[in-house]
C-alpha cells in the first residue's frame, strides 16, 4: 500500500492557478525528488502537503487514511492529526534564535505533550533530542544558540527538529539553496544517511546530481503540472518531454 496518495491537488492565489491538478503516490521508504524551474509550483506543493497553504481542491491520504479533502468552492475537511503526518525542513532553517539547539528540538514535542496528553516526559523528549543530534553529528552543539552555528549546522539542526515528531513523510524545500558549496555537502550527507534508514522523503531540489543518486523516483513540475515522472535513469538519462529536456540542458550549461 502507498503511504501517500495525492489526487488532483489544485491551488490558486487570486486568479493565478499555481497547482493545476497534481496527482502522485509514494511508497513507504521511497525518496521522491521534485525538480523544475522557479515558479513552477514545487514549493507550493510542499506547503500544501504540510498545510502551510490550504489547497482549493483535491485529496490527500496518508497510510490509507484521508487527511485532506476539498472540492472547489467548499470548506475543506482536514483531519486533526494531518500536520503530524508531515515534517518540513525549510530553505532558511527557521530556527528560533532565542532558544538553544536542544531547546529548538524539544519545543514542539513539549507543546504536543501538554496539549494532547501524549504522556511523553521532558526526560524522554530530551533523550530523543540528544539521539537525533547525534544522528546529524551535532551532539557537542546541544547548548549553543543558532547564531553561533554555520549555515550547514543550522540546517542539520532543522532536520533533527523536523524528525522530533516522527512524521510519516519528511519534506525538504531546497535544503541547500542558502548554503555555499562547502556546506552543501554536509547537509546532503545527512539526507543520504536518512535514506539509508529507509525514511520516506520528498525533496524539492536544484541539485540534479544529488537527486539522481538519492532518489527512487523523480518528478519534473512545470507550470503547475507534472510534466514527467520516472526513475532517475528515465528522467535524467532518457527524458521524454521537450520541457524536461530543455530544463536539464539549461542546467548543464
Amino acid at each position: 500500500m502507498n503511504i501517500l496518495e495525492v489526487k488532483d491537488l489544485r491551488k490558486r492565489f487570486g486568479d493565478n492557478e499555481v497547482l493545476k491538478g497534481i496527482s502522485l503516490s509514494l511508497k513507504k521508504g521511497e525518496v521522491l525528488s521534485i525538480i523544475g524551474s522557479s515558479g513552477g509550483g514545487k514549493t507550493t506543493l510542499l506547503r500544501c502537503l504540510n498545510f502551510l497553504e490550504i489547497a482549493n481542491s483535491g485529496l490527500i491520504t496518508v497510510g490509507g487514511k484521508t487527511v485532506f479533502a476539498a472540492q472547489e468552492g467548499e470548506k475543506p475537511t482536514i483531519a486533526p492529526e494531518a500536520q503530524l503526518s508531515f515534517g518540513l525542513v525549510f530553505q532558511q532553517f527557521n530556527l528560533f534564535p532565542q532558544y538553544s539547539v536542544i531547546e529548538n528540538l524539544m519545543l514542539a514535542p513539549k507543546l504536543r505533550a501538554k496539549r494532547m496528553g501524549t504522556g511523553e516526559s521532558n526526560e524522554e523528549i530530551e533523550a530523543k533530542a540528544k539521539s537525533l543530534l547525534a544522528t546529524v553529528g551535532l551532539t557537542e552543539k546541544a547548548h549553543e544558540y543558532p547564531c553561533r552555528l554555520s549555515g550547514g549546522q543550522q540546517q542539520r539542526v532543522a532536520i533533527a527538529r523536523a524528525l522530533m515528531l516522527s512524521p510519516d513523510i519528511l519534506c525538504f524545500d531546497e535544503p541547500t539553496s542558502s548554503l555555499d558549496p562547502e556546506l552543501t555537502g554536509e547537509v546532503l550527507r545527512v539526507i543520504r544517511s536518512l535514506k539509508d534508514s529507509e525514511r520516506t522523503m520528498i525533496i524539492v531540489t536544484h541539485e540534479m546530481e544529488f537527486a539522481r543518486h538519492v532518489s527512487d523516483r523523480v518528478i519534473f513540475i512545470s507550470d503547475g503540472v507534472i510534466e514527467e515522472e520516472g526513475t532517475p535513469e528515465e528522467v535524467f538519462g532518457n527524458p521524454k518531454s521537450e520541457k524536461t529536456k530543455a530544463f536539464l540542458s539549461a542546467g548543464q550549461k
